[in-house]
């Protein structure tokens, strides 16, 4: 071998040499380093106290084939000497018995009771309250869980046996879209159910509208509830809050009851609030102490929807519903409230089961009152910061309303269906009545009126008194003795006054007037009729004319009269007939007290004459009266006439200015005895016409007697012209029509018989 090949060969052995020692230092440094690593990470030696420390520990209790909660700890130390652990990074998830729960309880270290299985956590405790389905439908989908129940406290005991997790500390819990607080809790995982033991709060936040970005219409205000205890079901969506309980908004509405129960929707958001007694016996109450508002509401029973948005959908309350407001109280057995959407304003109101509301002008003091079996109300509001007025209110069922006033006057309206309409600030204006109405009204001193009819309408002042009402469709009323008919009927209270109108009809126990239109004013006792008016007169009431036993009737345009005078005008082609007894005239009256006829223009009668001796028996003759005036007087049985005054019969006829008609009553003859009227004796003054046949007689005075059929003119010059026997003049002429004679009284103490045959 050459020296240079040696030399090469021994630097690459060199070098070799120096590479392999490098190899297996780096290779010694590395172990070193590994296993200072692993004296880091391994635990640290244990104490005198300890003898043994695992990774991990997991506890399960089921029931059957199924898991009701499993315990895990990240790490579990046992203590020298000692039946207790120390378990780290503790996780507890609660199944439940039925495996529909996914409630998970962490905290940081407890001690493990071996022998009993119970576990206390001195520390913070967190609980995650969780269905078995969100549980599964956010391990797939993703994202955060927003459907699960926060709770946070501390020192919470967990027993192995009972699956109950219990605390005496503080706790706080939150929801989707509120948070509580209370004193010592109670979580038993097998139901999955967790109890606040004392004192407690729970804040109702209303839902952000995160999706459309949009705020809504009004800030919904937060609510407030207190209780002295709570109960919370996460699987039964129900918490339950113990009295005596409360439920306060920022607005000034308060909700107490015995007890509150809220249930939550599926993503745990408030729903529904229920208000019960409970076993404090508590009636619940909402009130509202507001600025522009003081109201209050109570019932057995009170129920609120709620929105997600915070707002209330709806208000129901069931048993012994009561209601008041400034104004006025309402009471019924159920009642339900829709409310606008996003104000907290009523929309739709709806009582049902003995309703009553009532009302007072706080002014007048004048009060209402409604009664049926169900009611509802509509309201115009709907806009944030504005007033809910009521629009329009309407009975389902039969109602009745009732006004009283200051003067002791009651009015009553009572229909199938009441139907109330109101102006833009609430107040009432009109009111329709369908279906069987009726009507009554009350007043001091005075006959109950009633009204009856198909279908009414009432207008109302500003106090909600009504101001005129009127009836349509077979309108039938009554007051006292006295009853009316017509097709409508309106009624002014102001002026108490009633008009009827359409085949108008009144009536009492002694006449009847028919119209097409017939007013009353009722306090004054003023009747007015207005065309075709016609009156019949009974005659049972002695204080009518008596003409004749039959029914008197009387025809005219117009008709004014008096209830309480007696007094009636009729007026515009007056006619008036009883019996065989006629008067025509431009108006009549009659006086009830005095039993006194009075005819005014145009006067023409017809009224039949005694007959003489001779012809009793016989059918008796009719007399034509025409004057311009009438007056008749059913105590006298006499009729007084003047203007133009012609009086005749079938052969005879007597004209004057001024003529007494004297009656006698068909019988005994007696006044006012049964029978007919008839003309016993006229008398003419003031210048006489006595016609008969062609003879003709003249007087200062005229007096027929129907008794022996006799004319007597007297005054003046009596004279009698005869166109075949000249004239005849004495200072009385008496010619009898009998027999045809006539007597002349010549003044000087004889007289002188002329006998005629009177040319017929």
């Amino acid at each position: 071998m050459k020296r240079s090949e040696a030399a090469r060969y021994a630097r690459w052995s060199a070098l070799a040499a120096l590479l392999l020692a490098a190899i297996t230092g780096g290779i010694y440094l590395h172990r070193q380093w590994i296993a200072h690593v692993e004296r880091k990470k391994a635990p640290p030696p244990l104490t005198e106290d300890k003898e043994r420390q695992s990774i991990g520990l997991t506890l399960s209790k089921g029931e059957g084939d199924r898991t009701i909660f499993t315990l895990r700890a990240s790490k579990s130390t046992d203590f020298k000497g000692q039946d207790i652990s120390l378990l780290e990074d503790v996780n507890v998830t609660v199944f439940g018995k039925l495996g529909d729960r996914h409630d998970v309880i962490h905290t940081q270290s407890c001690n493990y009771a071996k022998a009993d299985g119970s576990i206390q956590c001195s520390g913070n405790v967190q609980l995650e309250l969780e269905s078995a389905a969100d549980a599964r439908r956010a391990q797939t989908q993703g994202g955060d869980k927003a459907n699960v129940i926060h709770v946070e406290t501390s020192g919470v005991t967990f027993e192995k046996t009972t699956g109950q997790a219990k605390t005496a500390q503080p706790v706080k819990f939150s929801f989707t879209n509120g948070e509580g607080e209370g004193v010592g809790a109670v979580y038993f995982s097998e139901e999955g159910r967790l109890r606040l033991d004392k004192v407690t709060r729970i804040t109702l936040r209303p839902t952000e509208q995160q999706e459309s970005g949009k705020k809504p219409a009004t800030p919904a205000t937060e609510v407030v509830l207190h209780g002295s205890s709570l109960e919370f079901g996460k699987q039964s969506k129900k918490v339950v809050l113990y009295g005596p309980a409360t439920a306060t908004t920022a607005n000034e509405q308060q909700l107490t009851a015995g007890e509150l129960t809220l249930f939550l929707d599926t993503q745990n958001r408030a729903q529904t609030l229920v208000a019960e007694p409970g076993s404090q016996g508590e009636t619940p109450e909402v009130k509202s102490q507001g600025e522009k508002a003081h109201w209050k509401l109570r019932a057995d029973l009170l129920r609120a929807e709620l929105a997600p948005e915070g707002w209330v959908r709806t208000l129901e309350g069931e048993g012994n519903v009561r209601g008041s407001t400034e104004n006025g109280e309402m009471q019924s057995e159920s009642g339900n409230v829709e409310m606008w959407p996003g104000v907290n304003q009523a929309k739709l109101v709806t009582l049902r089961g003995n309703v009553r509301v009532n009302g007072q002008d706080r002014k007048t003091g004048n009060r209402r009152k409604l009664m049926t079996n169900a009611l509802q109300l509509n309201f115009g509001g709907g806009r944030p910061g504005e007033p809910n007025p009521v629009q329009h209110a309407e009975t389902l069922e039969r109602g009745t309303v009732e006004w009283s006033d200051t003067a002791g006057a009651q009015s009553k309206l009572s229909a199938n269906k009441l139907a109330l309409d109101f102006g833009a600030k609430g107040k009432a204006q009109h009111m329709v009545a369908t279906g069987n109405v009726e009507a009554q009204r009350d007043l001091e001193g005075r006959p109950t009126q009633s009204a009856t009819a198909a279908t009414g309408d009432v207008q109302l002042d500003a106090a909600g008194e009504w101001t005129q009402m009127t009836l349509h469709g077979t309108v039938h009323m009554k007051e006292g003795d006295r009853r009316a008919d017509a097709q409508e009927a309106v009624f002014v209270r102001a002026a108490d006054m009633a008009v009827l109108a359409g085949q108008a009809v009144a009536r009492d126990e002694s006449s009847e007037t028919h119209a097409t239109r017939i007013t009353f004013h009722q306090g004054t006792g003023d009747i007015e009729a207005e065309g075709k008016v016609r009156s019949t007169d009974l005659g049972t009431n002695k204080t009518s004319i008596q003409l004749s036993p039959a029914p008197s009737n009387i025809s005219a345009d117009h008709m004014a009269a008096n209830s309480k005078s007696g007094r009636a005008l009729y007026t515009g082609h007056a006619r008036l007939w009883q019996g065989p007894s006629v008067l025509e005239a431009n108006s009549i009256e009659l006086l009830r007290d005095s039993r006194v006829l009075n005819a005014n223009g145009d006067v023409r009668a017809v009224f039949p004459q005694a007959a003489p001796d001779s012809k009793q028996g016989k059918e008796a003759a009719i007399w034509h009266v025409s004057s311009g005036t009438l007056t008749y007087w059913d105590l006298e049985n006499r009729a007084h006439l003047e203007k133009s005054v012609v009086v005749k019969s079938a052969d005879q006829r007597m004209r004057g200015p001024v003529l007494d008609l004297y009656f006698t009553h068909q019988g005994d003859g007696k006044a006012g005895s049964e029978g007919t009227a008839q003309i016993n004796r006229a008398v003419s003054t003031g210048g006489v016409v006595v016609e008969q046949g062609d003879r003709r007689g003249t007087a200062e005075r005229g007096v027929y007697t129907a008794e022996d059929n006799n004319f007597v003119l007297s005054g003046g010059t009596p004279t009698l012209y005869d166109a075949s026997e000249g004239t005849t003049t004495g200072r009385e002429l008496t010619f009898n029509n009998a027999d045809d004679t006539i007597i002349v009284d010549s003044g000087n103490g004889t007289r002188t018989l002329t006998k005629h045959r009177v040319q017929r």
